[in-house]
Parts: structure tokens; sequence; C-alpha cells
């Protein structure tokens, strides 16, 4: 409970924004959010003390995010998005996918459903969005009505903020996202190998759900 308050506080997280040019303390200061700084603590493995403060601890993680950004700062750059988007983004890819070719594919199908104004429909979102209020996975694939910001469903565009915090692999697919099948849908064989299979109408899509007894 002391670390979330601290990281939902925004008179820290301007603090941090003096040391840490990719925070934008307008992006952050969001009644909606969870917590504040979702996405920007960097999963990896960090070695700490004891003691190590609240502070200490979260300036690591964001360090780590440092060098990631300034290693990509061309592509955040040339993005359309801002960091927030590419973060919250990154987030929903990180969640849907396992592998990085998979993150790529399902980065550009989220990619060309926001350049044609079509929502992203993501039932990983849903799980946020019921955050404490599910016990079984199924229930991120149940409740599409849910309200909630950041409910894709629901919603047009992007989550308000992000879902977790993703990693390299991530960003690099929403940096450098896969758009050569022109895909819109996907849908992964989650009762058998974990295959994601790709299609570029409802109607394929629908087929390839039927044949591996995924509820639509």
């Amino acid at each position: 409970e002391e670390i979330l308050n601290q990281w939902n506080d925004i008179s820290y997280i301007q603090k941090l924004a003096k040391d840490y040019s990719f925070i934008h303390v307008d992006d952050l200061n969001n009644s909606n959010y969870k917590v504040k700084l979702e996405g920007y603590l960097f999963p990896d493995t960090y070695y700490l003390g004891k003691e190590d403060s609240i502070d200490e601890i979260t300036r690591i993680m964001l360090d780590r995010f440092e060098v990631m950004y300034k290693e990509n700062k061309e592509l955040f750059s040339k993005s359309h998005y801002s960091v927030q988007q590419v973060i919250s983004l990154a987030s929903v890819v990180q969640f849907e996918a396992s592998s990085k070719e998979d993150m790529e594919m399902i980065a550009g199908i989220f990619h060309n459903r926001l350049e044609q104004g079509i929502k992203l429909q993501s039932s990983v979102t849903v799980c946020y969005a019921l955050y404490d209020d599910f016990k079984d996975p199924k229930d991120c694939e149940t409740n599409p009505e849910v309200d909630s910001p950041y409910n894709t469903y629901m919603n047009e565009g992007l989550p308000v903020g992000p879902i977790l915090n993703p990693g390299e692999e991530a960003f690099q697919a929403v940096l450098n996202p896969d758009r050569k099948g022109g895909y819109l849908f996907f849908a992964a064989d989650i009762y058998g190998d974990g295959k994601v299979y790709y299609s570029k109408t409802y109607e394929e899509h629908q087929q390839i759900c039927e044949r591996l007894g995924l509820n639509l």
C-alpha cells in the first residue's frame, strides 16, 4: 500500500519528471489510472539492498527504462503517438503475445485497427479493467461490457493508460510493427499449442475461432 501510494503521488511524480525526460506530469495526472507509474517500471532482473528506499528502487527501474528509451529515441520521435500512448499500446501487446514474432504481428494489427477507426477489442484490457474482481482468466473473455476507461471493447482507441509494465520486445514491436499482411484479427489456440492465427476479415476470424473452440 505504501509503495502504491508513492507511485500515485503526483507531487512525487513531479520530482521524478525533473530527472527523467520521458515522464510528462500532465500525461500521468489522471484520476482514472490505477497506478500512475504503471508502464514506466521497466521489467528486468534487479539486485536491491534490504534497506533501499521506495524512491531508490523506483529510480533503479526508471533508469533501466531510460536506457531503452534512449536506445530507441529516434523511433519514439517518429511515432505518431506520445510516449504514454506507446507505453499503453506496448503493454497490451506484451499481455497478448508470448513471442517476439507474435508481438510484431499483433502490434501491426493494432496499428491497422487504430488507423481504420476499429476498436482494439482486446480481452486483456478487460482483465485489467476487472483488476482484482476476477478469479478465472475466462472472466476476461465473458465481461466485454465492463464499465472502465481501460476496456477497449467499450471505448475507441487505446486504453486510458498502460495495463502492465512492458519489456524491450513489446516496445520494439510497437515501434517496428509487422504490417505486411494487412491483418485486422488474431486468435490464439489457448486450448492447444498456443499458436496465433491471423485473418483479414471477421468472417475468416469467426471460422478460426470456431475451429479452435473459442467463444467470440
